[in-house]
């Protein structure tokens, strides 16, 4: 495996097909960061918040309607706000698809663009869903197995407490820490190893075609005939990470001063740093939604590559 020409094919790629920037910002759409939004629903003092100020001036006969009529506006938002986290969910798995199939239209046509990228990321929706499900269902049968034997160890450590209860107390906190710890590190080791079958699986699908439960296994077999290939990788994306870390550490750090330096000689700064702050914001999410994007470009198309090189597949020369 020639690391360098894999990954720097993946960078020419990437920094030549700038449409595939989109597909990658939609891609990550579906890797977190859209949970913290409802936090700061309410800003207000929490002492504030109380049934007499909600409910002051409401008939006693109006009382149930009303807050029936709340409860439903909160189930509203509820239901709005987790079709909205669904349609994410589907663009994102839709754009993985698509970057996988832009990158092997570049390699074998020479071309691509985002409309038919986008075509063939849809038309493999449902293999690359199937593919999540069979990848999620062995840590859902780790976690419901640590939770079984986390309850028989406590049961067991509750009965030898009629013998000794400071044995017992001592029985419940070992297999407790234990369970715990065995839990956490199958959860992690298995949690990866799953997540690279599934990144070889869906490349599987799109580049070889095949079904979700074929892709699967194909993915495993790749994983397995190519371990030590993979971790080399995981290395060298782990190193960029940290990398992307210390850059953004130093934009938001860049972004940041100039205000730390205003607050710090008056008390009271006033509105007037609200536009500017409101501007700093602006410009730091512009400038980290666009390295997210490119860094999943990236990653996807080295992976891809990668992918090919290892099936036998060749790299083409950038034309």
């Amino acid at each position: 495996m020639d690391y360098g020409k894999v990954l720097g094919r993946a960078w020419e790629i990437t920094w030549r097909w700038k449409v595939l920037w989109i597909l990658g910002f939609l891609a990550s759409l579906g890797s977190g960061g859209g949970g913290g939004g409802g936090s700061n629903a309410y800003t207000g003092n929490g002492g504030d918040f109380n049934i007499d100020k909600w409910t002051q001036g409401i008939p006693p006969g109006d009382f149930l309607p009303a807050v029936s009529g709340i409860i439903g506006i909160i189930i509203a938002v509820v239901c709005v706000l987790f079709i909205i986290f669904i349609a994410l969910w589907v663009v994102s798995v839709i754009a993985r698809g698509g970057l996988i199939a832009g990158v092997q239209q570049v390699e074998d046509e020479g071309s691509t663009t985002f409309r038919t990228a986008w075509v063939a990321g849809r038309k493999k929706f449902w293999t690359l869903f199937g593919l999540g499900i069979l990848a999620a269902i062995p840590m859902i049968i780790l976690i419901f197995a640590g939770i079984i034997l986390l309850g028989l160890g406590i049961a067991a450590a509750v009965g030898a407490m009629d013998i000794s209860e400071t044995a017992g107390i001592a029985g419940i906190v070992m297999i407790s820490l234990l369970c715990g710890g065995f839990l956490c590190c199958g959860m992690i080791i298995l949690g990866i190893v799953l997540e690279q079958i599934r990144v070889y699986g869906e490349r599987a699908a799109i580049l070889e075609d095949l079904g979700w439960i074929n892709a699967f296994k194909r993915g495993w077999q790749v994983l397995k005939e190519n371990l030590g290939p993979t971790i080399i990788f995981w290395l060298i994306f782990l190193a960029i990470g940290i990398v992307i870390f210390v850059i953004s550490f130093a934009i938001i750090a860049a972004l940041a001063a100039p205000f730390l330096l205003l607050l710090l000689p008056s008390v009271d700064p006033g509105t007037w740093l609200i536009v500017p702050a409101c501007f700093a914001g602006l410009v730091m999410v512009i400038v980290f939604t666009l390295i997210k994007s490119v860094v999943t470009t990236f990653s996807s198309a080295t992976w891809t590559l990668a992918y090919r090189e290892m099936t036998g597949k060749e790299l083409l020369v950038a034309g």
